[in-house]
């Protein structure tokens, strides 16, 4: 039993300097800790802890004079009494798991002693710690004291707090919905981004406003900016009025430019799309902030259409899922923010692994795994455990799905599935891309759609930026196609498969008929033995190729780049993919170099990398090096060369080393070298030495494909790495 929580007792801690930070930035913080009238025996332990969630930089005790140095001293009556310091990364019940931890040998502390941890100490040269990177309101560092020892442990009330906000611009973002009607309002967005996506909160200015392509009426030619608000301004009453035509949005301040992805005027007979996130969470479980704020970040800043918060079952109480309900129903309103009631089934893989449970309705079951971090226990029975348990519960309904996801634990769908309840899973999101649960899906005959999310902890959701903690990718989005934007159309849809995912938030516009039928359909051959597959992919950058698929086998690839597309071209790029393995410990260090044998590197920038600390390190004349990690997505370098045909780039990473013939990357080749794990590889290609080509549109046809149920889906990849997946049209070819 925890001691009663009275200063008086158990003491008090609080930090110094309180004042808001800029996330990411550097800077020396003190947490102090002065002990109440219950005095501290020696040996007894101090837990400072921070959220799960946070990348608060990990502290270091060994070099002072670099960064992220951390110390610790007292003020004691106790001459004797020495302190340490440690950091344990699970060192307390979740979501405080990262604890500094401080002990005292040789003498017991007193009534007004003081403990005092800097993080970021600079005397010995260093440059401070590197702060969270996103912003909070209400950052805390939790004190946990154990006065006697017995390693039972009391949060300190209230706790040392300040908040984290946005900083100074580095990147303008335009968003606008990928589909309108003509004549019929709708509203784009435009965001002022820091480096570690936050929106800025320094910036003062304007943001000017045009339109490439079709007109965009009521599109005004500037919006302000203030200094301290975010840096946000949504943009109502535009309209388009050109049937089957498209626009984009453009936002500039001085040298900085934003292209909104295409805002498409619907023709006749044309998909309405809409865009979801429809996993995350908050601080009501393991992630950052509010629920509030989380769904209204999804609404003002990502400009989602759709959302669902997908909590931890084990840690949610009675209280937390009547607040949740009170709050879905709050924030949900049909015809403009479509907010689902849902929660994640948290089971071990073995049992069964992660499932996102999304309602119809706006109310719905809660069946734990367990009641893991839920004090009252009796509502127990109602747990489900393992997910065969949660099947025959769910089993029967037609108002509630489950989608297989990949987060700190993984989803087995070889050992588990119900097709009843499981029409689509997520191959993307802030934890990396997961495409290997897609084919474990079609491998063994499973009819399912795609969507993708961001899972994410960081209160961002729709524009879930990894920070630098324990995601290690751009979380994704879902796109759903149907006619209105209702809760129950949504969810229908989505059930019905008619939805495809993204990657890295983008909103890249796909389409695809297979045989006439919309994407996620079934249906049987005709007698013509032929399968005509048609579909578009409009990219929010250039695009590298689109990929068709019948079940695993890849049937055709189209390229944008023709004869032409690499004349005059120097360009190089050396890329690395893919997860050591399934688990929590996916997270790949590429750290190395590149050496070109012969020749200069005239320049060299990064590809695909998500977090601002890692990238190259160091550049020559003749090599190039880079700290990196994956999990499943990308990560490389372009290289701008002047070399000889004769000439190797000499790859050498900590996963594998590679020489690349220079002669092997002729134009349009890709050279790949696998390197085991979780489709672990090395590629390089040469770039074309300009095309800017957004669109590409498929017309395959499949003459007399294998007899069976065979899935149809494409997957299409832009210059930027970021990708787009289909759900399959399941085809039986009788």
């Amino acid at each position: 039993m925890a001691l009663p929580n009275d200063p008086r007792l158990i003491g008090r801690a609080w930090v110094t300097p309180d004042a808001p930070v800029v996330g990411g930035a550097w800077g020396t913080w003190t947490v102090t800790y002065e002990v109440g009238a219950y005095a501290y025996d020696e040996r007894a332990r101090i837990k400072i802890a921070w959220r799960f969630a946070s990348d608060w930089a990990k502290p270091q005790f060994s070099d002072p004079g670099a960064a992220n140095y951390a110390t610790v001293r007292i003020d004691s009556r106790s001459e004797s009494a020495v302190p340490s310091l440690t950091y344990e990364p699970r060192g307390h019940v979740r979501p405080w798991l990262k604890c500094l931890v401080v002990s005292v040998a040789d003498g017991s502390l007193h009534l007004g002693d003081r403990v005092h941890v800097t993080l970021g100490e600079r005397g010995g040269g260093g440059p401070g710690t590197r702060a969270q990177t996103f912003r909070e309101r209400g950052f805390e560092f939790r004190v946990f004291v154990d006065p006697f020892g017995t390693e039972l442990y009391t949060a300190l009330s209230p706790a040392p707090t300040f908040d984290i906000i946005g900083g100074a611009l580095h990147r303008l973002v335009a968003v606008a919905p990928t589909t309108v009607r003509r004549g019929e309002p709708f509203e784009a967005l435009v965001r002022a981004e820091d480096a570690w996506g936050n929106p800025c909160q320094s910036f003062d200015g304007e943001i000017a406003l045009e339109s490439l392509g079709t007109p965009i009426a009521g599109l005004p030619s500037a919006v302000p900016v203030a200094r301290g608000a975010p840096a946000v301004r949504r943009l109502p009453g535009l309209t388009l009025e050109e049937p089957a035509t498209e626009a984009l949005l453009v936002a500039t301040h001085g040298e900085r430019r934003a292209e909104s992805n295409a805002i498409r005027c619907l023709g006749t007979g044309e998909f309405k799309t809409w865009w979801a996130d429809l996993h995350g969470q908050s601080g009501a479980t393991v992630g950052t902030g509010t629920i509030a704020e989380y769904y209204s970040y999804g609404r003002d800043v990502a400009l989602l259409d759709a959302i669902c918060h997908q909590g931890n079952d084990f840690q949610v109480t009675e209280d937390e899922w009547r607040l949740l309900r009170d709050e879905t129903a709050r924030f949900h309103k049909d015809g403009s923010y479509v907010v689902l009631l849902g929660w994640e089934w948290s089971g071990m893989t073995p049992a069964g692994g992660d499932r996102n449970v999304i309602f119809r309705g706006p109310d719905g079951p809660l069946h734990r795994t367990s009641h893991a971090e839920v004090e009252d226990a009796a509502d127990a029975d109602s747990d489900r455990y393992p997910l065969s348990e949660l099947f025959a519960e769910l089993g029967g309904r037609d108002d509630v799905l489950l989608v297989p996801h990949v987060g700190g634990r993984y989803a087995d769908i070889v050992g588990f599935h119900d097709p009843r309840l499981e029409p689509v899973i997520e191959v993307s999101s802030d934890w990396g891309r997961f495409e290997w649960l897609l084919e474990d899906a079609l491998r063994h005959g499973y009819r399912v759609g795609v969507v993708a999310g961001s899972d994410g902890h960081k209160g961002r959701p729709g524009a879930s930026h990894p920070g630098a903690g324990e995601f290690g990718a751009y979380g994704g989005l879902a796109c759903v196609l149907c006619e209105e934007l209702t809760r129950e159309a949504i969810f229908d849809a989505v059930r019905a498969r008619r939805c495809y995912a993204t990657s890295l938030g983008q909103r890249i516009h796909v389409e695809l008929e297979v045989n006439g039928l919309p994407m996620g359909a079934e249906g049987r051959m005709g007698a013509s033995g032929s399968v005509e597959i048609a579909g578009r992919v409009l990219g929010t950058g250039p695009l590298e190729r689109v990929e068709l698929f019948r079940g695993l086998e890849k049937i055709s690839t189209l390229s944008p780049y023709g004869a032409d597309s690499f004349v005059g071209s120097r360009r190089y790029r050396v890329a690395w993919a893919g997860s050591r393995v399934r688990g929590r410990d996916r997270t790949t260090a590429w750290d190395g170099r590149v050496e070109l044998s012969s020749g200069r590197i005239l320049d060299a920038v990064t590809f695909a990398f998500d977090n601002p600390e890692l990238g190259i390190v160091e550049r020559g004349p003749t090599h190039v090096s880079w700290r990196s990690t994956t999990s499943g997505d990308d990560d490389g370098v372009d290289l701008t060369l002047e070399a000889t045909p004769d000439a190797e780039l000499r790859l050498r990473t900590e996963v594998i080393d590679v020489d690349i013939p220079i002669a092997a990357l002729a134009d349009g080749e890709t050279f790949s070298q696998p390197a085991g794990g979780i489709d672990l590889r090395v590629y390089a290609r040469r770039l074309p030495a300009c095309d800017l080509t957004a669109e590409l549109r498929v017309a395959h046809s499949d003459d007399c494909p294998p007899h069976g149920v065979r899935p149809y889906w494409l997957r299409a990849t832009q210059e930027d790495g970021a990708q787009a997946w289909t759900s399959p049209v399941y085809l039986d070819v009788g």
